[in-house]
């Protein structure tokens, strides 16, 4: 991408999220489906200022990247361990249910081979943790006990997707499954969840005492984003998702992080906040490109818009609505909570994308089925945030 359309494309990007963001925020709906519909409007499907690119792509990964580092400095551990089984319990389920109940309907409805009928089952069974928790965030729900079991659920399934993905691909690629290979991966998975957030807290440790010999301002900013980059970097390189290494990151600022070596690495309290005071506008800035970038990535265009096309459409958004919700309310026995849970785990978005993308360029899924399965991704995306708004409102109530 020349750089004078990247940066018309970004200023584009940045000044409609912002201003159907506040439309929708005043209009009582979260921010995100303003953002969304905000990519709709100057992507193809209605004006095509903006297209899909990869350069914008990356960048729109960065905005969620950050927007989970955001998160993982404020996730208690503890309050996410004590939540583990019922976290698990609704992510398998979130799992299960969505690749079984899509996969089928898709392939019965829209007349496609297992296979791609798998990859289509397997693009809906992400929830999307950025929108939801972005929604949770500005009601102050993050750190509630469906909170912290809606970012477990999550985190799960991101792991699990990106299992599924690499089974997929390499059985699309090779034509053969290897056992061998996805269990290194998943070993590859777990080593780095468990050992990120201790290793970011030795680093803060040497770059602490860098900072007393720093002149020149900005040390706070560079050391977040560099250490940010860098376990995006080695999330990536483990076989998980990059957005996993910002939450590492997050963990390992945290206040509330724990894990047996914090008797010889605590929290430099002083440091750690002003690290994450400075990230704070580079979360503002870049988060709400991703949710833009959603919107630009669906061309309605390709969609079939006879009675029998719609139909299809809402019948398959109407299951994949479905099936995350009714996992959802498995969570916990208080019925407002089980609501708030099933309603968060609703959206898809950048691992769904991946899924679809992935299968277009395998050949595996066609350009009607691609649609089609952006649309249903992206309608997950609006209604989900809605669904959870109106319940916290009916919770505080």
């Amino acid at each position: 991408m020349a750089i004078d359309s990247f940066v018309m494309a970004l200023f584009l990007i940045l000044v409609s999220g912002r201003l159907f963001g506040e439309l929708s925020a005043r209009l009582g709906f979260p921010s995100v489906v303003g953002e969304v519909t905000a990519g709709i409007v100057i992507g193809p499907s209605l004006l095509n200022w903006v297209t899909p690119h990869s350069t914008l792509a990356i960048i729109a990964e960065l905005g969620v990247i950050l927007l989970l580092f955001d998160i993982g400095c404020e996730t208690s551990i503890k309050r996410l361990a004590h939540s583990g089984h019922k976290a698990m319990r609704v992510a398998l389920l979130g799992i299960g249910i969505p690749l079984l109940a899509c996969g089928i309907a898709s392939m019965y409805w829209l007349s496609i081979p297992p296979f791609t009928a798998l990859f289509f089952g397997c693009a809906l069974t992400a929830t999307s943790i950025g929108i939801s928790m972005r929604v949770l965030s500005l009601n102050n729900q993050t750190q509630s006990v469906a909170g912290h079991i809606i970012l477990g659920a999550a985190v799960i399934d991101d792991i699990v997707g990106v299992i599924l993905l690499s089974v997929l691909f390499n059985f699309a690629s090779s034509g053969e499954f290897s056992i061998s290979s996805t269990l290194l991966l998943f070993v590859m998975i777990a080593a780095f969840i468990l050992l990120s957030p201790p290793l970011v807290r030795s680093i803060i440790y040497l770059t602490r005492w860098l900072h007393l010999k720093a002149s020149i301002p900005g040390y706070e900013v560079m050391v977040v984003m560099a250490l940010i980059c860098l376990f995006a970097w080695l999330a990536h390189w483990f076989g998980t998702p990059a957005i996993l290494g910002g939450f590492a990151v997050g963990m390992g600022l945290s206040r509330q992080f724990t894990s047996p070596f914090n008797r010889y690495l605590k929290n430099p309290f002083a440091f750690t906040h002003k690290l994450e005071e400075s990230a704070k506008p580079l979360v503002q800035l870049f988060s709400p490109v991703f949710f833009v970038y959603v919107g630009i990535s669906l061309d309605l265009s390709q969609l079939d818009l006879s009675l029998m096309g719609i139909l299809l459409l809402f019948g398959l958004t109407f299951i994949a609505v479905a099936a995350k919700f009714i996992a959802g309310l498995t969570a916990s026995s208080d019925w407002q909570e089980r609501c708030i849970v099933g309603s968060a785990m609703v959206p898809r978005g950048e691992v769904g994308l991946v899924f679809a993308e992935m299968g277009r360029q395998l050949g595996v899924i066609h350009a009607k089925e691609f649609a089609i399965l952006v649309m249903v991704i992206a309608l997950t995306t609006l209604i989900g945030p809605l669904m959870l708004k109106l319940t916290l409102r009916r919770q505080a109530k």
